[in-house]
């Protein structure tokens, strides 16, 4: 039985080990930004602009797509900006700070959502061009604003954005954010930030072949999905390459890496037993 129980755990953990040595050397382009999901020509960078406007946008043309003024009050100034040119769209957590806080071993899915999150106001915010690319991929033991009425509000939302998304912190992260908060709310999980220099892909073992029917045009993204089995059907019958974004032969790496780990596991019960 220990035997059994020790083969379990080796599968059972197994991705996530390969994930860890194998954390990916981080590239901005595989967190695909900005989108336009909803498809009506404002991605999600033209979105929080609109949404967070102190008063009516101004667009660049009758189409209604790009925003070029409006009124922004920028948090990390405190300043009143009204063109739309001098303001980056900040993402709270950076993407190279979230990538090695955990996002590194994202599907390609996970990472595009999180780069792109419009439903949480904390995770992307309007901000002052100059102080974002001051800011960089630091965190808060690193940098914080520059308006010290906004640090404890910068603090809660970057706690927000770590929990909501599973990422890790660095001890010298959560001594700055206990610094500012106090030792009672809440803190994501502490361990070291992961060094993400390796560039070797981690092997994906080939999925069976499957016999469920699907149609055509019907469903078109793994967030439709309800089974890894449904995610390979698609794949294979109709082509669909954003399923498998990144060329591996595994369509939604976030159904179907779990399902296949789990399905080995069984398997080996079945000999053993």
């Amino acid at each position: 039985m220990h035997a059994l129980l020790t083969i379990l755990f080796i599968l059972l953990t197994t991705v996530a080990v390969a994930d860890s040595a194998g954390c990916p050397k981080y590239d901005r382009k595989s967190y695909q930004h900005w989108i336009d999901e909803d498809m009506d020509c404002q991605n999600a960078r033209h979105e929080v602009l609109i949404e967070e406007s102190l008063s009516k946008v101004r667009f660049k043309s009758s189409k209604g797509c790009r925003v070029v003024s409006g009124s922004w009050n920028d948090p990390y100034s405190g300043r009143t900006i009204i063109d739309a040119t001098k303001l980056d769209i900040d993402h709270m957590v950076p993407l190279k700070e979230a990538h090695q806080s955990g996002a590194a071993n994202w599907s390609r899915e996970r990472k595009r959502a999180y780069a792109n999150d419009l439903d949480d106001p904390d995770t992307l915010i309007a901000v002052d061009r100059r102080l974002n690319r001051q800011k960089g991929a630091k965190d808060p033991a690193e940098w914080l604003p520059p308006n010290p009425a906004y640090q404890t509000e910068y603090a809660k939302a970057w706690v927000a954005v770590k929990l909501k998304w599973g990422l890790t912190a660095d001890r010298q992260e959560l001594a700055a954010l206990r610094k500012l908060l106090g030792d009672q709310v809440e803190l994501p999980r502490e361990t070291p930030e992961m060094n993400c220099t390796n560039t070797m892909r981690v092997h994906q073992p080939a999925l069976p072949s499957v016999s469920l029917k699907v149609v055509c045009g019907s469903k078109r993204y793994c967030r439709q999905m309800d089974s890894c089995k449904e995610a390979r059907a698609f794949l294979s019958q109709c082509g669909i390459s954003r399923l498998d974004g990144d060329k591996d032969g595994v369509p939604c790496e976030v159904l179907c890496n779990y399902c296949t780990t789990i399905k080995l596991a069984l398997g080996v019960v079945h000999l053993i037993g």
